[in-house]
């Protein structure tokens, strides 16, 4: 038994002005103690604020058995309401539809690995923006400088503010391996991680530090 959450129910309202009504009667604890009762675990229930209400549990048995209890009581308020049904996909990283399999060997999840990081490259190149982001902070404005050139000269694409740089990446993977690469040339004290940033916000954190002079 794992109270993971891995599994979400979306409950998406047909009418978006039932939404206030629907959260003053879904009560997570009669949820919850349906699902406890039956099959242990638990329930945990979000909302965004809109009309689709989310609950994540445990199993898919679970989801299940949450969905009745949902169900039946907003019916019961003449509340109707569409649900689906998702499992968290670790390779991915995203909800996907519960029945998509997850990989259940080293060859498939190394295929499911490289077809993300080709979706991932080709909305990174489409967009023209790196979706992934290595990070770098230096200890000294010298040592950004003089790391930033080495970095270009090997083909990296660089962004440099003050003491910290950003190397793009098309994918997760490659994201990994540049900050790999960029471990062993960085010089003692330097900070590096990796980071998801879509092509909306591309190095903002290290431009709102470098504005403030740190």
């Amino acid at each position: 038994m794992t109270d993971a959450n891995d599994w979400r129910l979306t409950v998406r309202l047909r009418d978006e002005n039932q939404a206030d009504q629907a959260v003053r009667h879904l009560s997570a604890h009669t949820v919850e103690g349906e699902v406890q009762r039956q099959l242990g675990g638990r329930v945990v229930v979000g909302t965004d604020g809109g009309h689709e209400l989310f609950l994540y549990t445990h199993s898919r048995d679970a989801a299940a058995t949450a969905q009745d209890s949902v169900a039946s009581l907003l019916a019961g308020h003449g509340i109707d309401a569409e649900y689906t049904l998702d499992r968290w996909h670790p390779i991915a990283e995203d909800w996907e539809p519960a029945d998509v399999a997850l990989p259940s060997s080293a060859v498939e999840t190394a295929a499911e690995r490289q077809r993300l990081d080709a979706e991932e490259t080709s909305e990174s190149l489409a967009s023209g923006v790196a979706l992934f982001e290595v990070r770098v902070q230096l200890p000294v404005h010298r040592d950004a400088t003089a790391l930033a050139d080495r970095l270009r000269a090997a083909g990296y694409s660089v962004v440099r503010r003050w003491r910290f740089l950003v190397v793009g990446a098309n994918n997760a993977d490659q994201a990994e391996e540049f900050a790999a690469a960029i471990r062993q040339q960085a010089p003692a004290g330097a900070i590096i991680t990796t980071e998801e940033v879509g092509p909306m916000r591309p190095y903002t954190a290290f431009e709102i530090a470098a504005g403030s002079g740190i």
